[in-house]
Order: C-alpha cells, then sequence, then structure tokens
C-alpha cells in the first residue's frame, strides 16, 4: 500500500533532505551519498518511494526533481523554514508583539531562517551585545531604525563609519531628542568622543508610537527586537543571516517608515 504523500515527504529525514537538495539542481548518486552522508543502499528504499508518487526522475544516474516534485519543494520548504524560525525561537516570538509585522510577511517569515535569540547575561546587559558586534563588523552598508537610546553601540557604529560603512538612522522623534541632547557638536565635531558621531550618517525621525523596538538590516544579516506583549523593553534580539532574511527585513522597515520619515540635516547630502 503506498504511504500518503504527506508521510512519503516528512515521516522520513532521508526523503526530506533528499527533496531539499534536488531543488539546488540535478544531483549524481555520488554527490547525494557525499552531500547527506548516507549509504547509498539506504537511500534506493526512499528513492523509490519519491518516485511511486512521481517526485523525482533519474537518468543515468542523475536525479532531478519532476516539474510537480519541484513545486512541493519550494512549498515544503517555506513550510520548514516557518517551523524551524517558529520552534527554534519559540519562547521569544510567542510572548512578544509581532502585531507590527503585516500578515502577509508574517505568513513569509521563515525567509529570516537560519536565525538566533540573542541575549546579554546580567553581567553584561547594559554593554554592547558581542554577537551583533561580531555580525555588523566590516559591513558596507547598514539600516537602522531604533526606538530607543543605546549609547553602548556607539563605537562599533563610529568605527563602521570609520572603515567606509553607508550608514543610514531612522530615529523615533522621542530618541533623537535624546540624541541631540547627548551627542552635543562644537566647530563641526563631537566634544565627547565617545559619542555616536551621527552628522556623518543619513538621519531621518519617524514619530513616536512604532510597535518595534529596533530593526537592522546590514551586509547579509538583520537584527530584530520587538517588544514583549506588555509592551515593555527586552534585551534580547533576533539575528538573521542569508539574503532572504535581509529582503524580508527591508521589506518590514519600508512598511513602518513608508510616508512617515522626516529628513534631518547632516553633513551626507545625497
Amino acid at each position: 500500500m503506498r504511504s500518503s504523500l504527506i508521510d512519503t515527504l516528512f515521516l522520513s529525514d532521508k526523503r526530506k533532505k533528499l527533496l531539499l537538495l534536488l531543488l539546488e539542481g540535478s544531483q549524481t548518486s555520488d554527490d547525494i551519498k557525499e552531500k547527506l552522508g548516507v549509504n547509498w543502499g539506504a537511500m534506493i528504499p526512499q528513492i523509490k518511494k519519491m518516485q511511486e508518487w512521481n517526485l523525482l526522475k533519474t537518468e543515468d544516474r542523475v536525479y532531478s526533481l519532476t516539474p510537480m516534485g519541484y513545486s512541493i519543494a519550494v512549498n515544503s520548504k517555506r513550510l520548514l523554514n516557518l517551523l524551524d524560525v517558529y520552534g527554534d525561537n519559540y519562547e521569544y516570538l510567542s510572548t512578544h508583539k509581532l502585531s507590527v509585522i503585516p500578515d502577509d510577511l508574517l505568513e513569509r517569515i521563515g525567509e529570516i531562517n537560519p536565525c538566533c535569540v540573542l541575549e546579554s547575561d546580567l553581567a553584561h546587559v547594559f554593554n554592547a551585545n558581542e554577537d551583533v558586534c561580531r555580525a555588523m563588523e566590516g559591513s558596507g552598508k547598514c539600516v537602522t531604525l531604533s526606538n530607543f537610546f543605546q549609547p553602548q553601540y556607539n563605537e562599533m557604529y563610529n568605527t563602521l563609519l570609520k572603515d567606509g560603512c553607508d550608514l543610514t538612522f531612522v530615529f523615533s522623534e522621542s530618541v533623537w531628542k535624546r540624541v541631540c541632547e547627548a551627542y552635543v557638536y562644537e566647530d563641526g565635531k563631537p566634544t565627547d568622543p565617545n559619542s555616536l558621531d551621527w552628522k556623518k550618517c543619513r538621519v531621518y525621525t519617524i514619530p513616536d508610537g512604532a510597535d518595534i523596538l529596533e530593526i537592522s538590516v546590514f551586509d547579509n544579516g538583520i537584527l530584530m527586537g520587538f517588544f514583549d506583549n506588555e509592551r515593555r523593553f527586552d534585551t534580547r534580539y533576533i539575528l538573521g543571516t542569508g539574503e532572504s532574511g535581509c529582503n524580508w527585513a527591508t521589506e518590514l522597515y519600508h512598511r513602518i517608515t513608508d510616508g512617515k520619515l522626516t529628513r534631518i540635516e547632516t553633513d551626507v547630502k545625497d
């Protein structure tokens, strides 16, 4: 008796991995053995089960997806990524305000996979998170929307600027007021060398009330912080890597800021 399609796809880790591997392109039997780290004899029954549903085809020991197999693989990957993002970060995502994410983007949140939650220990909660600094190090471009004042990252951002990073900040109006009070210039230079040198950045303001703590999109990575369900501040972040995550976070950034930005005059004129 033929197994159900759901069972064929998801009850075997070997079949699931093979389906996703073939989504990358045709593979020889040697490719499959090497990339999946399996014994070929153990793969033959799994391949036969997938052939029963016409998910893959073979010619001269080269395996590829059928048109329907490809469609199923694409949608299976989306589902698996969604489950990975929610399952791996359940404690954070289930207790934080995600209502700021439009429904169509929330349905696609699997696109930020792989990602993880970053948390500072109590002894370093007011210091810059080292994982954040490492992830953003060397970035050529960075856009950060921030709803809170975080001077602990001044050194990181100033280093990015010195290294030629194209840096854009979007501050809530109340945070911008705090920035202006704290980071004073004299003769075109910060009076405190530890201040954020914001005049070398593009700076925008956005009205208070955006239900998100931070979004940063940088070279091949994203950083996001959400309020908890009681709209309280949380020092944890979600860190994601990869092009699809950057595209997803960029779209969220534009949805939040569209039509709401006010440009602040700085030394960057474009």
